[in-house]
């Protein structure tokens, strides 16, 4: 099973996905891992920066065959 590495932004209306809000078409779109251990161990690694993290998250979504 697929993995995808999905960020959010936080917006006025709340958590949204970087595809929801254009962002994907500069640069912010989901990467594909092929192991859910893979895109934690991202997730993980985006998620730390305290600077950052009541604005932005990494989720790890199944990928839909």
């Amino acid at each position: 099973m697929k993995w995808a590495l999905v960020v959010y932004f936080m917006t006025t209306a709340g958590w949204q996905s970087a595809e929801t809000l254009g962002k994907d078409k500069i640069g912010w779109t989901r990467v594909v891992y092929e192991s859910y251990q893979q895109c934690a161990s991202r997730a993980k690694m985006f998620n730390e920066d305290s600077e950052y993290r009541d604005r932005i998250k990494a989720v790890c979504e199944k990928v839909e065959s």
